[in-house]
């Protein structure tokens, strides 16, 4: 009836335009008869999506294709059509399931429940699946999928496609995001941030750091990646002290697909992928392939980056298992860019510049160079200053069904890894090399011009695997097993004195062997339709030593045994179907790195982290609204104090109490069809309390070894900005045309937890401009062009730095801060034809 009386209001409203009340009788009678013919003849079918584990499947988009209309299915997997034929034909979709085509005659059945297949994109998906948050797990966690990733791979390093996500600080040393790269999520840095890729750690096992100048353009071969902040929950490899990183790589594909992506831009930058993908090949077997090739001059001077890499994968498939083999690679050359600019070069200062010279005793050349550079200043002058390196990476993935509700996967893996930095030392002694002085004529000579590789040659080998329980309350068994083996040693490839036969011999050489591994379990429990309770425990072990010799000629004896336990507990609340509240509490333990133990006078303790979490999302009418409030609480957190050991390496020292805290807001908005924007802002705090700064005095005439100490009740943690927030816009006039505006701002940051304002990174606000143009060609499936501008407003500024401090004498203090300047306005354009 209020069909009726709707749709007959509305017939009136054209009938009588004027709205004077008179109507036609014959008009009134005949569409009242008309529009209730239409209502009473319309049926109404209700449907509901599961798989096959009869688990209800949300988001399906069921088409009815005589109509063109679609639905969604709800949390519960229904959905409803309203038509007036007595036949509809439907087409159910979802990403990970087979799409399924259905005719259903109304006059036979008006329910029925549709039963989705996954398909080869959900088996691909099970490998990452147990170290992965979702909606039920209680934690702050940003996917980034295979259309953004697309969108914005230009040659970046891979840090960079993550750049607008919450609480994220990116770095270049070259200053053009190619090259060596760096990341830090709420302040913490590479070494606490855990890394996988497919499952696999990526962490380095020794210092626990991310080398992303090793996997070049892996980003071409990534499908998806999933960033949690804070410790998250359970993963392999070292422990997540400030975030994880999960990237799964690969994307099997129904359809072949050929594909060739070029960019060329500013600093001679230039990148090369071909790619392709063979489709399903007799429903079971899928290859996939890539090859790339990246260049650039880089922003600072000599700067350069030469990296080659590749992707391979061979993936066989069946309706209940599936086999992945998996080899990619990354080779590069870079000139070393790691010493920075003086601040007294940043601000085009002479008489600090001179100091500078004089504190560091620069040789002619290279006070010259100093005086004479822009703020693009690079200490190297040697034309060979390079960092030279390949990764082969190897993976094995087998996944299987048990029963309908249960699936194990086992996970192989090898990476080797090999390579060296090169660098000429001017006028170093002989005996750093353990070499005597050399007799010419009668002349004893004690130091020489001396070209020097330090070399890296390790393998790391393991497994993972993960037992995952499909039902209503899902549970989830994993762990790993890792070992990694280093040898470090270094070469004379030439002397200015030395005779040859001194050359390619190694003068220290060390060797380390770690075992690491973990074993997790993972339940969640439905209490009701609104709470869901997820417990998380974890134990891992890590035995770590070494012996030899190091490159300052200090003996390297050491043996560490680690065993932790990691429990996760947090409870998600669903106030409505458009509210959500979690909560959750997190421990995690991080053993010291293999630095700690060769540097440091006596062994330093393990580091732990207590994670509280609160957050609430919230769908609005035209997106959605994410708050996440975070208190990390530090015990025992390893710090740079200013100590030297007798070598003068730098020693990390624990310190008893430190924290970080603050709230992150995040929201997407979706103004219209062409427009939508994405924002969030951190608001942070992040302090160590008690902490002991350490200065040494020299004496005038650097004969004495004096330490002064400043101490700090309560002060902020380096490298931790106070605010970083972000805005993405987003229009699109046309279907194939798009403008993105990107902005970032991040506040100022100490470059050492004094919180000096002479110590610090100054605050910057930059901006990017992207435009995309995509055409559908009859013989290309596609043509992408981008156009990006870099830096649009040409903001001078640095992302990362430095500092040291001494006194020559008590009246003569040398403070001197060293930054990473960052590129000025640049562009970008690339160019990915796909047949």
């Amino acid at each position: 009836m209020g069909c009726l009386l709707y749709q007959a209001e509305s017939k009136l409203k054209k009938t009588d335009p004027d709205n004077t009340g008179v109507v036609n009788m014959k008009h009134l009678i005949f569409f009242i008869f008309f529009i209730a013919n239409q209502c009473l003849s319309q049926s109404l079918f209700k449907g509901k999506v599961i798989s096959k584990n009869r688990v209800p499947i949300q988001n399906v988009n069921i088409l009815d294709s005589v109509a063109q209309k679609v639905v969604v299915s709800d949390k519960e997997g229904n959905f409803i059509i309203r038509t007036n034929k007595s036949q509809i034909h439907l087409i159910l979709s979802s990403v990970g399931y087979e799409t399924i085509r259905s005719s259903v005659n109304l006059k036979e059945e008006t329910e029925k429940i549709f039963i989705l297949v996954e398909g080869i994109y959900l088996k691909d998906s099970i490998k990452i699946y147990s170290t992965r948050a979702n909606q039920k797990t209680p934690f702050a966690y940003k996917n980034i999928g295979e259309k953004r990733i697309e969108l914005l791979n230009n040659g970046k390093g891979l840090p960079y496609l993550l750049q607008h996500t919450p609480s994220i600080v990116l770095t270049s040393d070259a200053g053009n995001a190619i090259g060596y790269t760096g990341i830090r999520i709420r302040g913490s840095d590479p070494t606490r941030i855990n890394v996988t890729i497919n499952g696999i750690p990526l962490n380095d096992a020794e210092s626990h750091g991310v080398f992303w100048v090793n996997l070049p353009d892996i980003i071409s071969s990534t499908n998806n990646i999933q960033i949690q902040r804070g410790i998250g929950t359970s993963t392999n490899g070292s422990g997540a002290f400030g975030g994880t990183i999960n990237i799964k790589t690969g994307t099997p594909s129904k359809e072949k697909t050929i594909s060739y992506n070029t960019s060329m831009g500013s600093y001679k930058t230039t990148k090369h992928t071909f790619s392709f993908n063979s489709g399903l090949i007799n429903k079971k077997w899928n290859f996939e392939g890539r090859l790339s090739k990246i260049y650039s001059d880089g922003y600072v001077d000599r700067s350069f980056s030469d990296l080659k890499s590749y992707y391979l994968a061979a993936n066989y498939f069946t309706r209940r298992s599936s086999l992945q083999m998996i080899n990619f690679s990354g080779k590069e050359k870079t000139y070393q860019s790691w010493w920075g600019t003086p601040e007294a070069k940043i601000n085009n200062d002479i008489s600090e510049m001179n100091k500078v010279i004089v504190n560091n005793s620069y040789s002619d050349q290279q006070a010259k160079n100093l005086l004479e550079s822009g703020r693009t200043f690079n200490y190297y002058l040697y034309e060979n200053q390079t960092d030279n390196y390949q990764q082969d990476h190897y993976q094995l993935h087998l996944n299987q069904d048990l029963f309908n509700n249960s699936n194990f996967n086992i996970s192989l893996h090898y990476t080797y890894g090999r390579g060296y930095y090169e660098e000429m030392q001017i006028n170093d002694k002989l005996s750093n090399y353990n070499l005597a002085n050399i007799v010419i004529g009668n002349k004893s000579i004690a130091s020489s011009d001396i070209i020097r590789q330090r070399w890296l040659d390790n393998d790391f080998y393991g497994l993972v695997f993960s037992y995952i329980l499909k039902k209503e309350n899902e549970l989830i068994v994993g762990g790993a097993w890792n070992k990694y083996v280093g040898n470090h040693f270094g070469k004379i490839i030439w002397g200015q004195y030395l005779p040859i036969e001194f050359f390619n011999k190694n003068y220290y050489n060390n060797k380390s062997i770690k075992k690491d591994g973990n074993f997790f379990v993972k339940k969640i429990v439905f209490i009701n339709n609104k709470i869901k309770i997820f417990t998380d425990l974890q134990t891992r072990f890590a035995i770590h030593s070494g012996e030899g010799t190091d490159n300052k000629k200090q003996f390297v004896n050491f043996q560490s045994n680690y065993l932790f336990f990691n429990p996760k507990l947090g409870v998600n609340y669903s106030i409505s179907e458009k509210s959500q509240l979690y909560v959750s509490y997190a421990r995690s333990n991080r053993e010291p790195v293999r630095s700690d133990f060769v540097d440091s006078i006596k062994k330093p303790k393990h580091e732990t982290l207590f994670d509280y979490e609160i957050g609430f999302k919230q769908k609005i009418k035209k997106g959605t609204i994410n708050i996440n409030f975070y208190w990390m609480q530090y015990k025992n957190q390893l710090l740079l104090t200013g100590e030297v050991n007798d070598v003068g390496g730098y020693i990390r020292k624990n310190a008893e109490k430190s924290k970080r805290f603050g709230v992150e807001f995040e929201n997407n908005l979706i103004i219209n069809s062409q427009l939508s924007m994405d924002n969030n802002i951190t608001l942070a705090k992040n302090l160590v309390f008690n902490y002991n700064e350490i200065i040494y005095d020299y004496g005038i005439n650097w004969n004495e070894f004096n330490i002064i100490n400043n101490r700090y009740k309560k002060t902020n943690l380096a490298f931790s900005p106070s605010i970083i927030a972000s805005n993405t816009i987003l229009w699109y006039p046309m279907k194939q045309l798009g403008f993105h505006f990107f902005s970032k701002y991040i506040s100022s940051q100490n470059l050492d937890n004094t919180s000096k304002n002479d110590r610090i990174i100054l605050p910057y606000f930059i901006n990017n401009l992207m435009i995309n143009y995509n055409v559908e060609i009859n013989v290309l499936n596609n043509l992408f062009i981008k156009f990006q501008i870099n830096n649009l407003f040409n903001e001078l500024y640095e992302s990362n730095g430095y500092t040291f401090g001494y006194f020559a004498g008590i009246n003569y203090e040398v403070r001197e801060n060293y930054y990473y300047p960052q590129a000025e306005r640049n562009f970008l354009i690339s160019l990915e034809l796909k047949f």
